[in-house]
């Protein structure tokens, strides 16, 4: 096959460009390759826009929320409380761009509710689960302890999430995060929780071919079991945006189980999700509150069985 011949299509402009000019080849992708099921090629430009769009995204998200929480404020004022059930230990909310530009020392766990960083130590202390590792994970599992990490779609999941259990259960939320930003950071957030449950994957959906994003859940299965602890992957929740097929999402999701199944972590499916259009604000991909504390309620039943 002649060189001119060989051509790929965007998935998402639809332009036609010449392999040579695809720089496929500099990251081991054949042009055969390109040719397997499921493959899906996006240009530079597409693959910006994509970006440029999550965040934007991620800014209405977060203005509306302010939004909201003016009225509530107000509301407070009038009926002398908001109604809402707020962690006591709940993590801040933290940008990507803050994570991935701190630079934090092996074998180091930020302790929750500080700014603060130590190193992991192995005293014993009462109702503890050994952790059975070396090194940086030498850290004796708390029983019962248990984290939610995830992107924008966990915000205020702790209110179903952690309702009955404050003192032991966490929530920490990324904006705009996505899988490989987890990966980036397992040592940041997970320290001596007994179960760790993530909530990924919605922003790489636009952004990744199946086969980048397959890649990308190994990879942070494989390094969330190096942490001693008991794991826990949601699957990834429908849009209602319009932008990325159904199909697509299920697709994912069917995977994603079958893999999890075969490393021995929990899959947690929230397809109840799927025609749940209500649970949703305006844009049709974030939660609004009641949204956020049914997918917090739905984790958290979901891993029950991991924490008796």
């Amino acid at each position: 096959m002649g060189g001119k011949d060989k051509l790929l299509v965007c998935q998402g402009c639809e332009m036609w460009i010449e392999y040579s000019k695809s720089r496929l080849s500099f990251k081991g992708v054949s042009f055969e390759n390109t040719k397997a099921d499921g493959f899906e090629y996006r240009c530079k430009k597409c693959i910006k826009l994509a970006d440029l769009e999550t965040r934007l995204e991620v800014c209405e998200c977060n203005w509306e929320e302010v939004r909201e929480g003016a009225v509530a404020t107000e509301v407070s004022g009038e009926v002398g409380g908001t109604g809402l059930d707020e962690t006591t230990n709940r993590f801040s909310t933290l940008e990507v761009e803050e994570v991935m530009s701190d630079r934090i020392e092996e074998g180091a766990v930020v302790l929750p509710g500080s700014d603060s960083v130590a190193p992991p130590t192995a005293g014993a202390s009462d109702g503890s689960v050994e952790g059975g590792g070396e090194g940086l994970w030498e850290v004796e599992k708390v029983k019962g302890k248990c984290l939610l990490v995830g992107d924008s779609l966990v915000r205020f999941a702790d209110r179903g999430f952690s309702c009955g259990y404050k003192q032991k259960r966490m929530c920490a939320c990324l904006p705009g995060a996505r899988v490989e930003d987890i990966n980036k950071m397992v040592n940041r957030v997970v320290g001596d929780e007994e179960v760790v449950v993530v909530q990924i994957g919605t922003n790489n959906l636009r952004r990744d071919c199946q086969s980048v994003l397959r890649s990308r859940f190994k990879e942070l299965i494989c390094r969330l079991k190096s942490t001693r602890a008991k794991i826990a992957i949601c699957g990834i929740l429908p849009r209602f945006d319009g932008r990325v097929a159904g199909s697509t999402i299920r697709g994912h999701n069917r995977w994603l189980e079958l893999e999890c199944e075969g490393e021995g972590v929990k899959f947690v499916d929230l397809s109840s999700f799927w025609g749940r259009r209500d649970l949703y604000r305006k844009d049709g991909l974030h939660l609004h509150n009641e949204g956020a504390t049914v997918l917090g309620r739905l984790i958290s039943s979901g891993v029950e069985g991991y924490l008796n």
